[in-house]
Parts: C-alpha cells; sequence; structure tokens
C-alpha cells in the first residue's frame, strides 16, 4: 500500500510554505501614465472642433480669443467664427475657425518673497 501524505508535505517529507503572490491592484501598473493623464485632454477634430476634458472655468469668451482654466493650467484658443457649447461636467466644446492653442501653467498664488 502506498503511505499518504499530507496535502501540506512535499514528497521528501518537508512542509511546504506557497509562496504568496504579490497582489496589485491594476492601477498601480499604470502610475506614470496615470500623472501623464491628469492633464487636461484635447482633441482636435478637423481643425474646426476641439474638445476639452478637465475644464473648470471659462475665463474668456469671444469670436476670435477662448480662455479656459483646468487644474494646472490655463488653454488660449485663438481663431475666428469661435463659440463655446456642450459645456457639461468638465467637459466643453468649441467649434469655429481654429488657428492656435497654447498651453500655459497655473500662476502660483502667494509666492515666497
Amino acid at each position: 500500500m502506498k503511505k499518504k501524505t499530507s496535502r501540506c508535505r512535499t514528497e521528501y517529507g518537508q512542509r511546504y510554505h506557497p509562496v504568496k503572490s504579490r497582489k496589485s491592484g491594476i492601477f498601480s501598473a499604470f502610475t506614470d501614465v496615470a500623472e501623464e493623464l491628469s492633464g487636461p485632454g484635447l482633441q482636435l477634430r478637423g481643425g474646426k472642433i476641439l474638445d476639452v476634458d478637465g475644464c473648470t472655468a471659462v475665463l474668456a469668451c469671444d469670436e476670435n480669443v477662448v480662455r479656459l482654466r483646468t487644474k494646472e493650467s490655463v488653454i488660449t484658443i485663438l481663431g475666428t467664427d469661435l463659440e463655446t457649447s456642450d459645456f457639461s461636467a468638465y467637459t466643453l466644446t468649441i467649434r469655429g475657425e481654429i488657428r492656435s492653442i497654447e498651453l500655459e501653467p497655473v500662476p502660483i498664488k502667494g509666492g515666497k518673497g
């Protein structure tokens, strides 16, 4: 008859200690990517439609200039016949003939000095 071995023992009689796998969430693998995606999302379609994700405020709106505030920057859109539409939770659509898009960092309040 064969001698039964315990499930917790190897064939040599030593106790088996399973190696614990490192449990990491799926988002921990993308920490570098998350930093890149934290900024505003801009999608330009055909030079006529611009979708801005992460917009928190409209600073100025004219038919030639649109200035937007995001968490970390101010976006200036220059063009002709510009109009804003579809302003929903953090998303804004700008339509018109878009000539340039400028990004500048938000000025720091209460700086040293």
